[in-house]
């Protein structure tokens, strides 16, 4: 019918619009980024130290976020099935610290913790421990999403089980938890590390000559009117994340095997 079909076409227009809103930058960031003089840019000591910043900081923030996440979630799922009021204020509280990101911008956190350090210029490591715990947060809703489905199902598969034969603790942990969460573990990490890579709030605050990152540098280019550096940069940055992906979407060789 005639509502049908023009609900349909608005569909089609909406998602053309959204997928041309999406790829469109992609697109021309990789025109771009390929037109851009590689053979100078790689020997930029400026580009190796941006680029091992980002991994290291992006690494830990993950890290970081997926440990917390765990934290919460366990703590969520341990308390007591009926509504107490302990199991009340375990769920506000694993909820309020997963959507905190959401309340308080990360750049409000940064702002705050530059004002109390005094800008941070004396030392390099209270600033990258401040970056590193503050993409942790910006990242934790996004990890709680991953890991408390995948835990939850998990632990209606499993959890009777290991009760009853007495695997519980660390041994639980590393015996049935870890291996049946790998993926979403997987998955959790690439994203975590794919928003810590792309940051530039905090390190837009404590970044310096000594405390460089991927955004952070690109940013100076494009200041700079360095476009063509900018472009090659943002190809660099969107490499490293799209590699990310493909890294979450892996399935290991064992997996495989078994799935056969």
């Amino acid at each position: 019918d005639a509502s049908g079909t023009l609900g349909k076409s608005l569909d089609m227009v909406l998602i053309f619009a959204g997928a041309a809103f999406v790829f469109a930058p992609m697109a021309a960031t990789l025109v771009s980024g390929l037109a851009a003089d590689f053979s100078r840019l790689v020997f930029r000591p400026a580009l190796w130290q941006a680029i091992a910043t980002s991994l290291g900081i992006a690494a830990s923030a993950a890290v970081l976020s997926i440990l917390v996440a765990l934290f919460l979630i366990r703590a969520r799922f341990a308390a007591p099935d009926r509504p107490t009021t302990g199991k009340r204020v375990i769920d506000s509280l694993a909820g309020a610290t997963g959507s905190l990101v959401l309340l308080v911008p990360p750049v409000v956190m940064g702002a705050g913790w530059f004002l109390l350090l005094r800008g941070g210029r004396s030392s390099i490591l209270p600033p990258i421990a401040i970056i590193v715990t503050i993409n942790a947060m910006m990242a934790l809703p996004f990890v709680m999403r991953v890991l408390e489905t995948a835990y939850r199902a998990t632990l209606n598969r499993n959890g009777r089980l290991a009760l009853s034969l007495g695997v519980t603790g660390w041994n639980r942990i590393r015996r049935v938890d870890l291996p049946a969460l790998a993926k979403p573990l997987r998955a959790a990490l690439a994203f975590a590390m794919a928003l810590s890579l792309g940051d530039l709030g905090a390190i837009a605050l404590f970044g310096n000559e000594n405390l460089i990152t991927l955004p952070w540098l690109l940013y100076q280019s494009m200041g700079s009117y360095r476009t063509t550096d900018a472009a090659g940069l943002a190809l660099i940055l969107g490499v490293l994340c799209v590699t990310l992906m493909i890294f979450a979407d892996r399935t290991p060789a064992e997996t495989r095997e078994k799935q056969r």
